[in-house]
C-alpha cells in the first residue's frame, strides 16, 4: 500500500521508510567519502570528518550552499526541516548531486511539546527515534560541558562561604569573591 501523508502519520511514514535505509557505509560512498571521513554511529547514522574531506578536496571548486532558516512552521508543522528535505528531493531528482544537512532536534519534540523536528509527511529525517533522541549526542555533551562549569562555579562559591581564607589557603586555593548575583550564566536543559 502507498504512504499517503493525509492518510498516514508521520510515524508510520517513517517507521515505513526505515525499512529501506542505506547503511551509512553505503551512504558515505555515494557522497564519495573515503572510509577514515565517516565517523559512524551505529549502522544509519554517521558524521563527516570535515577536515580531512577538505583537505583531500582543496583543489575541487567548491559546491553551491543553500541555508534553509528563520522559517515560521504552517499549522501542520511545516517548518525548516520539511523544507529542507523537500529541497533535498527535488533537486536530487533533477539529477543533481545533492546533501541536505539539519541540526539535532532539541528535547521539546520528543516531550510532544511541538512538532517532530524532522520534516514530516514523505520529507522526513529518519531514523526517526535516535534522531529525535539525541542522534550522534553532540547537543548533550554540550549541554554537560556547560553544566560542568556550573559544577565548579557553584562548588568554587559554596567553599568560599564557607571557609575563612585560611582555609582556603590551606586547601591551596585564594577567595575569588564571586558575586552570585552577577553570574552571567546558568544551569541549561535542552528544550
Amino acid at each position: 500500500m502507498p504512504l499517503d501523508p493525509t492518510k498516514h502519520a508521520d510515524w508510520e511514514i517513517a517507521e515505513a521508510a526505515e525499512a529501506h535505509m542505506k547503511q551509512i557505509y553505503q551512504v558515505a560512498e555515494e557522497l564519495g567519502l573515503e572510509r577514515e571521513e565517516l565517523l559512524p554511529h551505529g549502522h544509519y547514522v554517521g558524521k563527516v570528518d570535515f577536515k580531512k574531506v577538505l583537505s583531500r578536496t582543496a583543489g575541487r571548486p567548491d559546491g553551491k550552499y543553500v541555508d534553509v532558516t528563520a522559517i515560521t512552521p504552517t499549522p501542520l508543522g511545516e517548518g525548516k526541516s520539511t523544507t529542507t528535505m523537500g529541497l533535498v528531493q527535488g533537486l536530487g531528482k533533477r539529477k543533481k548531486r545533492v546533501v541536505g544537512v539539519i541540526r539535532q532536534p532539541s528535547g521539546g519534540p520528543t516531550m510532544n511539546i511541538k512538532g517532530s523536528a524532522a520534516g514530516g509527511g514523505l520529507s522526513q529525517c529518519i531514523p526517526l527515534t535516535p534522531f529525535s533522541l539525541g542522534l550522534t549526542g553532540d547537543i548533550n555533551a554540550i549541554m554537560n560541558a556547560h553544566n560542568l562549569g556550573m559544577v565548579a562555579l557553584t562548588s568554587r562559591m559554596q567553599h568560599e562561604n564557607n571557609y575563612t581564607d585560611e582555609q582556603l589557603a590551606k586547601r591551596k586555593l585564594r577567595r575569588l569573591d564571586i558575586d552570585p548575583k552577577n553570574v552571567q550564566m546558568a544551569w541549561i536543559m535542552d528544550f
